[in-house]
């Protein structure tokens, strides 16, 4: 399936002034430290979860920033309250800040050959430059061959005259006729014969030339004056991403910059749908500062605006359903030290092949489930009260699939109500 050209983004990364090369420490927010990453990149069958190192973006509105929601052929989408908005990013300036958190996924994808560096734009590059230059010699060639071919018909032409001049008696109406396509074909001879001379003068030059030109470009090489970055790899997953976009991070520093500043280059881009069958991506962007230093470089990829873990993500640690659970808890109680909140369902942890197994009216309506001060799911009522009890146990089973954060009183897990609507999990 092709992705409409119209659909594709390169954000930040299609103009100069879109380029982010303020030092990282401005722009993004430092990681927190977490336990070593598992060395296995799937996640396995008893820890189908995966904790790690994960990436927002937020765009600049009305003075404000807000987190890019999803990146929409050349737009940004956020949301401003509860309603959505679309900023556009194609032929204009559009600031941006990163920022990183550790993040829960149940899909892991896989990028494969992964690389990163510096290129050459194409008016940039050394040996493109060199086959040019040299190709002037095959051109001369190819006038050369004409020239000969164009001789060979002067000459057979110049000869059917000769006969026909030499069988036409002195006087007779014919022979100035004769005589001129005589000319003509001697003529023609002649300009052949000099467009195959000055060719042949040309190929000569233009090889002896050949050799300054791998001599420059050997120059241009170990000058290293990359004006664009590139990045490529091979990306599968064995659940299919039917709406995902990457967001890559690349890091550079430029020639003559201090000691620790850093450049970031932010490139968003949606992408075709992801499956098993691996796809080969590739991103080479101009607008680098000439002869920049390549440091680092982070591919992140999202489905419907959510980031999924790959292989390649930093942090990444393989958690069981109750370590996940556990982790969603620790991390509820942190943020909220002392407070006292209601228990809510974790949006985004409901596996979206369980709600092909709900109707309509069960995506649709309201639930309220009690859940334990370990987050873990008691009963599904029908009323806030928890007196009417759902019977149905389908619903039941796939709210049992999604995660919860407890109530908290001043800052202790209690049991509590959580509202929940299964369609907007």
């Amino acid at each position: 399936m092709k992705t409409n050209p119209a659909r594709r983004l390169i954000a930040l990364s299609l103009l100069a002034p879109c380029l982010f090369s303020l030092p990282v420490s401005g722009a993004e927010t430092k990681p927190a430290p977490n336990p070593k990453p598992a060395a296995n990149a799937k996640p396995a069958p008893d820890r189908p979860f995966v904790l790690f190192m994960g990436t927002d973006l937020s765009v600049q509105r009305d003075k404000k920033f807000y987190r890019v929601e999803d990146v929409e052929g050349s737009e940004f989408r956020i949301k401003i309250g509860k309603k959505e908005f679309f900023v556009p990013t194609r032929n204009r300036r559009t600031d941006l800040k990163v920022s990183h958190s550790l993040k829960l996924a149940d899909t892991s994808v896989k990028l494969d050959g992964l690389y990163a560096g510096p290129a050459y734009t194409p008016a940039n590059d050394p040996v493109r430059k060199m086959i040019a230059a040299s190709g002037a010699a095959g051109g001369a060639a190819a006038v050369r061959d004409l020239a000969y071919g164009r001789m060979i018909s002067a000459e057979m032409s110049l000869g059917a005259a000769n006969n026909a001049l030499a069988g036409t008696p002195e006087g007779s109406m014919s022979r100035p006729m004769v005589e001129a396509a005589q000319q003509a074909a001697q003529a023609e001879y002649n300009a052949g014969a000099t467009q195959a001379s000055g060719a042949n003068d040309s190929m000569l030059t233009q090889q002896n030339d050949t050799g300054a030109y791998v001599h420059q470009m050997n120059l241009e090489l170990d000058a290293g004056n990359h004006d664009a970055m590139e990045v490529s790899f091979k990306v599968s997953s064995p659940v299919e991403l039917d709406d995902p976009h990457m967001v890559i991070l690349f890091k550079f520093q430029e020639r003559d910059a201090k000691p620790g500043t850093e450049g970031l280059l932010i490139h968003a881009e949606s992408i075709d749908p992801i499956g098993p069958k691996p796809r080969y991506v590739r991103v080479r962007q101009g607008g680098m500062p000439q002869g920049f230093k390549y440091l680092d470089c982070e591919v992140h990829i999202f489905n419907r605006g959510k980031e999924v873990a790959t292989n390649k993500s930093t942090k990444r640690v393989e958690l069981s359903r109750s370590e996940a659970q556990q982790y969603f808890v620790i991390e509820h109680i942190g943020a909220n030290k002392g407070l006292t909140a209601p228990a809510l369902v974790v949006p985004g942890t409901m596996p979206r092949e369980r709600l092909k197994d709900l109707t309509l009216d069960q995506l649709n309506r309201t639930y309220y489930a009690r859940i334990a001060p370990d987050g873990s799911l008691l009963d599904l009522f029908a009323d806030e009260s928890c007196n009417l009890k759902i019977d149905d146990t389908a619903a039941r089973s796939v709210v049992a699939d999604a995660f919860f954060k407890p109530a908290l009183v001043k800052g202790k897990p209690v049991e509590g109500v959580a509202r929940v609507r299964v369609g907007e999990i």
